[in-house]
């Protein structure tokens, strides 16, 4: 109630215990289904910048979200994700991703080129990982590229495979061939 600190009056919202219940459970289920969470602090985000942000999310197949820690918290422990707590104070966004990566890029780059928002923390593939760990998530390469260079690595071996055996198989083409000439003459 009354004014903030920029001397705005600010609505308080309350939520009912049924709100709450379903807010929890809505945050269960994209908790389910993501493979990478990443906290942020967006505060000093204006509209235009917030908005900015979250179509490259979006783009990206990231969902942001803005919830009340304490529910996340419940969220969060009620999927057996650990060790985010801390980070959980303050104004928080999170980021959840459809892969481990693509939402590191978005909000690294976009923090590089705005100083906002700051990352927190991220939970991936069972880790915790810092912002300084956010950032060197960052730089991996997408899914796409690191099942590219896979199957290139597979594939180069089998094409040299390919290479010798088609090479034998036109010397032995060539033994069979001279081999029958041996024969008719």
């Amino acid at each position: 109630h009354g004014p903030n600190r920029t001397g705005q009056n600010r609505e308080v919202t309350f939520m009912s215990t049924a709100e709450k219940v379903q807010a929890v459970a809505d945050l269960e289920e994209i908790i389910a289904r993501s493979k990478s969470i990443y906290l942020t602090d967006f505060q000093g985000m204006d509209v235009e910048m917030a908005t900015k942000m979250r179509r490259k999310l979006r783009d990206a197949n990231v969902k942001y979200v803005v919830a009340k820690n304490t529910l996340t918290k419940r969220a969060l422990r009620a999927q057996g994700v650990e060790g985010l707590d801390p980070f959980l104070e303050g104004p928080t966004g999170i980021a959840f991703g459809a892969d481990e990566v693509a939402a590191a890029k978005v909000l690294a780059n976009f923090a590089t080129e705005f100083q906002k928002p700051a990352l927190k923390a991220a939970y991936v593939g069972g880790h915790l990982y810092n912002a300084d760990g956010i950032k060197m998530l960052a730089q991996l390469p997408s899914r796409e590229v690191l099942l590219g260079q896979v199957i290139g690595a597979l594939r180069s071996p089998m094409q040299g495979m390919v290479g010798v055996l088609s090479g034998s198989l036109r010397q032995m083409v060539g033994v069979i061939d001279a081999i029958g000439k041996q024969k008719q003459g």
